[in-house]
């Protein structure tokens, strides 16, 4: 099983290594162990005052007249009182603390799920485009899709709630189904108070939703009677979905749907709305406040080219840990049953690396489509799949002593499949060397391949395909010159990782050149930010499953 916090390198070099760009100090994170904790502790941590750090060794305890008992920060230098009562033995290197359980709820006597006053389970919400290009074989795909969502919600998770949202110029608001929708429509789409005030005075009345186990024929009636119309009222459409968790006070999911740009209304695409950007961002940081999942499905005809503004609208998915597609009419059923069968073993997770001052944490992939580098000293994952990877990497600031040992501490804050509040917390410590042969002889080049294609990820993602391939390209001869050059003065080097992670390069180059033939039939920014997404945030566990499929 591959460890939770996992590096490249065996030591750092006390100066930097002379090929920087082969040999990064880097980290894996990886998810899958996140519910598997090897060491369970029900109390807080104890923390530094003034970095974070979670303490966790007894030995580093000191008494003073003055102070007390306190111990000093191994990170940042800073004295910290401490109650030695609450910390009696040193505790081991990863340990999962419990920071508030989930007050379980008394059973009910009753095995059937009654009336609208149900209201326990998440929430699930589906806004869905309904303009005038979504006619045809379109929403006849949407509409079957959902349909089977719904019947497999019936039986598999009966207590969830459900809205169902559709949008064209007008937004149609289901709340029930049993009713007519609630629509929305002309100028208070351009602002979020008027939608927030006209929102709330339409449905104040209604404290209580369905339950999908009693009333999932009823919303299948609702969605059989869909019909294609006018222009694209998205962002309105959205806006009305992420307060719906707020007034039901409900956790959950949301799908998003579209075939075309954004073009009516608040967050408008078409580029008549300089502030969209700020829009979509906006929400996304509202949908990981209220822990809202988001998934965003784009619809592509073969040759239609309708962009739908993906590389703006991945920011929902970026935030919340939802997934982007970029899918044709045919592929509809296959992506929704994906959908509907996709775990989440983490949701609101926060990851937080500590290092002392010497160490610069220099770049963190895997964590945005967009972004490469660290914003803050806490990155927001949202929800993740036990799949999930992310790469971080590290520099010294200044030289290193040989004798010392460099602490470094992982700290993944979440809440787990039952909804308790915990943090994981996993210590290493890692010491110096001057010898560079040996540095290299050890060092692990499938970390920094891994790391390359998730950069490489989100260059596509952000518009920039060319650099990304031709930053692969490059990578792949650097590695083979390297590995010419070790064996040629008879190194010793990891010669299998070498061509391992060689083997990870031309496969994604591979992958690279089938996507660069299927572009000239899709709406260019959209396919490749789907693609740079999932490339931005491939683990090499799932690269190792794709190569292994190619196989057979």
């Amino acid at each position: 099983m591959k460890p939770m916090f996992d590096r490249a390198f065996n030591k750092f070099l006390a100066k930097k290594p002379s090929k920087k760009e082969l040999y990064p100090y880097l980290y894996s994170i990886t998810f899958k162990e996140l519910g598997n904790p090897k060491r369970e502790i029900k109390d807080e941590p104890i923390k530094c005052k003034n970095c974070g750090a979670v303490f966790t060794d007894v030995d580093m305890i000191k008494e003073d007249p003055q102070k007390g008992a306190y111990y000093i920060c191994e990170f940042c230098g800073t004295d910290n009182s401490v109650d030695k009562s609450k910390l009696t033995k040193k505790l081991p290197n990863d340990v999962d603390y419990l920071l508030s359980a989930l007050e379980a709820k008394k059973p009910k006597e009753e095995t059937e799920i009654m009336k609208v006053s149900k209201t326990e389970g998440d929430l699930y919400i589906s806004v869905i485009d309904i303009s005038g290009s979504m006619s045809g074989a379109k929403i006849e795909a949407v509409k079957k899709s959902l349909i089977q969502t719904l019947k497999d919600f019936k039986i598999n998770s009966p207590t969830t709630k459900y809205i169902l949202v559709a949008f064209e110029s007008t937004v149609y608001y289901y709340l029930r189904h049993d009713k007519d929708p609630i629509n929305f429509s002309g100028d208070i789409l351009f602002t979020l108070e008027g939608m927030k005030s006209q929102f709330k005075k339409a449905i104040k009345k209604e404290k209580f939703l369905g339950s999908i186990g009693e009333f999932a024929d009823g919303w299948i009636k609702k969605v059989e009677d869909l019909r294609s119309m006018d222009m694209t009222a998205l962002g309105p459409a959205l806006y009305f979905a992420i307060i719906s968790f707020g007034f039901f006070n409900s956790t959950g999911r949301i799908t998003l749907l579209t075939d075309g740009l954004a073009n009516q209304g608040i967050g408008n695409l078409s580029g008549t709305s300089p502030g969209a950007n700020k829009f979509y961002e906006d929400m996304a940081d509202s949908c990981n406040q209220y822990k809202i999942i988001v998934d965003v499905v784009g619809v592509s005809a073969s040759g239609d080219n309708n962009e739908m503004g993906l590389q703006v609208l991945g920011k929902l998915t970026d935030t919340t840990g939802g997934t982007l597609y970029l899918i044709s009419s045919e592929e509809m059923e296959a992506i929704f049953s994906e959908l509907r069968q996709k775990e989440y073993i983490g949701r609101d997770v926060k990851v937080r690396v500590i290092v002392p001052p010497r160490i610069i944490i220099k770049s963190i992939s895997g964590a945005y489509s967009s972004k490469g580098a660290i914003e803050g000293s806490e990155i927001t994952l949202g929800a993740i799949t036990e799949d999930r990877e992310l790469f971080l990497e590290l520099e010294s600031a200044k030289e290193l002593e040989e004798q010392e040992e460099v602490p470094v501490q992982l700290q993944v804050e979440y809440l787990d499949k039952k909804g308790n509040k915990r943090m994981r917390v996993i210590n290493d410590r890692i010491g110096v060397t001057k010898d560079e042969d040996d540095f290299k002889s050890k060092y692990n080049q499938k970390f920094n391949v891994m790391k390359n294609i998730q950069i490489a990820g989100g260059g596509y993602y952000s518009g920039k395909a060319q650099e990304s391939k031709v930053q692969l390209t490059t990578l792949r001869a650097e590695l083979l010159n390297e590995m010419k050059s070790l064996k040629s003065n008879n190194r010793t080097f990891a010669e299998q990782d070498f061509t391992e992670g060689l083997s990870y390069l031309e496969d994604e180059l591979e992958e690279i050149e089938l996507e660069e033939r299927e572009v000239a039939q899709a709406p260019v920014s959209s396919f490749w930010a789907a693609k740079g997404q999932k490339r931005a945030r491939i683990s090499s566990t799932a690269l190792k499953k794709r190569m292994e499929k190619k196989k057979k």
